[in-house]
């Protein structure tokens, strides 16, 4: 049985002797609104820490994002905390992470949200040893199509990567992390002018501070499908101001000269959805619907394998095509042929020995 969440225990120390007096345990754990009791930190990083949690108003499992200890008491954080639900909350789509609350608690501001449970895109990349193409345009169309819907309601994302995008054991890819996201009616921190998100997946325009439209969340997509499809980073330099720099100069390599066996087609999306010029990307949507069809395209069995041979005589034997049939040749007659013979010839016979009969009695 997982041991409930106190506030002392991070999760890292399994050690039944030092727990057994650990005060904590008689606090009992925590609860979050009289409703969401944390049972496990599933994971932490520096902007906030996620609990599995356990819903006992509804009787299911969540999970339960929060600030880390050291900061549930800055405001903008929590207002950042805040913000994430809101921009996602208005969206129902299922490639998105579902948001199903937010609240306030002497353990800060909270976000609950469905519990997913795989491994992020890039991990999986990195494990298998690269993409396949088919699944590398799979996920990216579904991402894509995630964006797509995350544009209609006024909202740009702001940190699509690799990282950000949970696969399912089924597969099913999910975009989380609407932390940093932009939606023109939530007001507050992320306002254009400030520089935020993760550089290696940065757009020009992003990088220059400049205000955001869906076109930005193309852009590190296009970012993302380069990386792992290559397995490198499409601009590399000494520090994060230079990699930053380089995409406000100059287009990436090509892909197709680091990995020459990616199709034209893969490099084209790609390098479009790239574009310096926003004007030049095309949106969520229609990419969503080019990598969809390269994902059919490339999942499509060859032809040879879908090629079948149809017999026209089912009696010949296997082996022989319609061309293979030649006439007997006359060094080599038949059977038919020479019973033929016979008979032809022993009618000249008869009529031979008509003859005889017919002169011998004429002589007498």
């Amino acid at each position: 049985m997982t041991r409930p969440y106190t506030g002392a225990y991070d999760g890292a120390d399994d050690r039944a002797d030092d727990r057994a007096d650990d005060p904590a345990d008689a606090r009992g754990p925590v609860v979050l609104g009289d409703r969401y009791e944390l049972v496990e930190l599933l994971g932490r990083g520096g902007m906030a820490e996620v609990h599995r949690a356990h819903d006992r108003e509804l009787g299911r499992v969540v999970a339960v994002k929060l600030l880390p200890e050291d900061r549930r008491g800055d405001d903008t954080d929590a207002r950042r905390l805040r913000d994430e639900a809101r921009a996602a909350a208005v969206l129902s789509h299922p490639h998105v992470v579902a948001v199903h609350d937010v609240g306030t608690s002497p353990h800060g501001a909270y976000v609950v949200l469905e519990l997913i449970t795989g491994r992020t895109w890039g991990e999986t990349v990195r494990e298998s040893g690269g993409p396949g193409l088919v699944d590398a345009a799979r996920v990216g169309a579904a991402v894509a199509s995630a964006l797509a819907h995350a544009h209609e309601h006024g909202i740009v994302h702001r940190d699509v990567n690799p990282e950000n995008v949970m696969l399912l054991a089924d597969g099913t890819p999910k975009l989380m992390d609407f932390g940093i996201a932009k939606a023109e009616n939530v007001p507050g921190l992320t306002e254009t002018g400030k520089v935020v998100g993760t550089v290696a997946y940065m757009s020009p325009e992003q990088v220059r501070g400049e205000r955001l439209d869906g076109r930005s969340d193309v852009y590190s997509l296009g970012c993302s499908l380069y990386e792992l499809l290559t397995g490198q980073p499409p601009f590399r330099g000494v520090g994060a101001a230079e990699v930053a720099a380089q995409r406000l100069r100059q287009p990436p390599v090509p892909l197709r000269q680091i990995t020459p066996s990616i199709p034209i087609s893969f490099e084209d999306v790609v390098l479009r959805a790239m574009a310096l010029d926003a004007r030049d990307r095309p949106d969520a949507a229609t990419l969503s619907r080019t990598l969809g069809d390269l994902s059919e395209r490339y999942a499509a069995p060859s032809p040879e394998q879908t090629t079948e041979v149809i017999d026209a005589q089912p009696d010949r034997p296997a082996g022989r095509g319609t061309d293979d049939a030649a006439p007997p040749s006359p060094a080599e007659p038949s059977r038919g042929s020479g019973f033929r013979t016979a008979g032809v010839a022993l009618v000249v016979l008869g009529v031979l020995a008509l003859l005889a009969v017919v002169v011998m009695l004429l002589v007498r």
